[in-house]
């Protein structure tokens, strides 16, 4: 029973080898297809990203107005202080002046001095000239007294008008910090480097055609056409002459809980920039919003494939198609000058990331590119231990 069972299960894997996960050999052909296929999903629906550029830019918008709003209210509320000052010594004087007016009255004995004065007079037409102005005087008192309760009632409504004004400036700092939390939620997946899945698409068809154009056939397979096309190497280098690792590659804690796709590392501004390795550029990248200008070289290091990118740049020394060796040099480091239209730099540094396979061929996502391909680069690359170690080489050893 044991051995027709045995017998029974290498049948059966013979008979249907899928069941094992055997993936046969993709050509150049068939990655034409998928991204057909990616082109076709991508025009029906743009919107299958998690955050497009539209939508930050309604957030940063929408910040923005709240902060005008805010600093309105900050205003406001600084007018109404001023009005109630202004109010308050106005009710002084008001209330001095109905003190003067009462005070008279009563030295003058009430309603006597009024009458002693009406019939002081020399004739009917002076009495009936006292009478008016007796009539004013009382008048006036009476409209001293209305406006001085007036004004405290002002006050009061100033005084509420000014609370409810802090209460809605405490709303909208809250609302402002909410739309801040987010849009730091929305951009925790976006690390050091980012790409639309639109230039995505493009990116990898100008590495398809890059291989093509380099003799590829769409009837080969890609991993043995495009390790063929690759200059072989033995080892990788580090790109500066002189620096030091500021960030690691893994996770890490920025605009939310995020996974830098490689490593950082210190460099003044216009700093020269080395290929890792021997390989072939395979794209490049200019001022892209999240990793600047970006250089992408394929790589042959015995035998395995890798690919590298070079991100933050100041400027870029090479071009597609260009075979590059350890020696050669890609670029200069970026800096403030580059922050106008890279959003995901902090500051003068070179970024690098190390990744299995050859992006554009092996695979056409940024996303795998950072996430699932990208390997430490300490890996491959002999690096000092820890951050803020520095070498004054590219080849010694720590």
């Amino acid at each position: 029973m044991k051995k027709l069972f045995v017998c029974f299960f290498i049948f059966f894997l013979v008979i249907h080898p899928i069941f094992l996960g055997t993936v046969s050999a993709q050509t150049l052909g068939d990655l034409k297809n998928e991204l057909q296929q990616k082109q076709n999903e991508f025009n029906q629906n743009k919107t299958n990203q998690a955050l497009t550029e539209q939508e930050i830019r309604n957030v940063n918008a929408s910040i923005t107005a709240t902060q005008n709003q805010i600093s309105q209210t900050y205003v406001d509320i600084d007018n109404l202080a001023k009005e109630i000052e202004n109010l308050n010594v106005q009710i002084t004087e008001k209330e001095q002046e109905v003190k003067d007016i009462i005070s008279f009255v009563q030295i003058s004995n009430g309603e006597s001095a009024y009458l002693e004065y009406m019939f002081g007079a020399k004739d009917f037409t002076d009495f009936i000239y006292r009478i008016a102005i007796s009539e004013q005087l009382t008048v006036y008192n009476e409209k001293l007294i209305d406006e001085y309760n007036e004004m405290i009632e002002e006050n009061k409504r100033k005084q509420v008008e000014i609370e409810k004004k802090r209460v809605i400036l405490g709303d909208k700092q809250q609302e402002l910090q909410k739309k801040k939390d987010q849009l730091g939620e929305q951009l925790n997946t976006i690390a050091s480097t980012s790409i639309s899945l639109e230039d995505e698409i493009e990116q990898a068809k100008e590495v398809i055609a890059l291989y093509e154009a380099k003799g590829c056939k769409n009837n080969e397979d890609i991993s043995t056409c495009g390790k063929s096309l690759l200059p072989p190497g033995t080892a990788f280098y580090r790109p500066l002459e002189s620096g030091y690792v500021t960030s690691e590659w893994g996770t890490r804690y920025y605009l939310g809980r995020t996974f830098h796709e490689g490593i950082d590392m210190g460099a003044r501004e216009g700093t020269t920039v080395y290929a890792i390795g021997n390989g072939m550029v395979a794209s490049i990248m200019r001022q892209y919003k999240c990793g600047g200008n970006m250089v992408i070289v394929h790589h042959n290091i015995n035998n395995v494939t890798y690919t590298s990118v070079y991100a933050h740049l100041l400027s870029i020394a090479v071009s597609e198609g260009q075979t590059v060796t350890r020696n050669t040099i890609i670029g200069y480091s970026g800096g403030l000058s580059t922050q106008s239209y890279d959003q995901c730099s902090g500051g003068a540094h070179l970024h690098l990331t190390v990744a299995r396979g050859l992006y554009g061929t092996d695979y056409t996502s940024w996303s795998l590119l950072n996430y699932t391909y990208s390997i430490n680069p300490r890996d491959v690359i002999n690096f000092p231990a820890g951050t803020y170690n520095s070498w004054s080489d590219r080849v010694t050893a720590y």
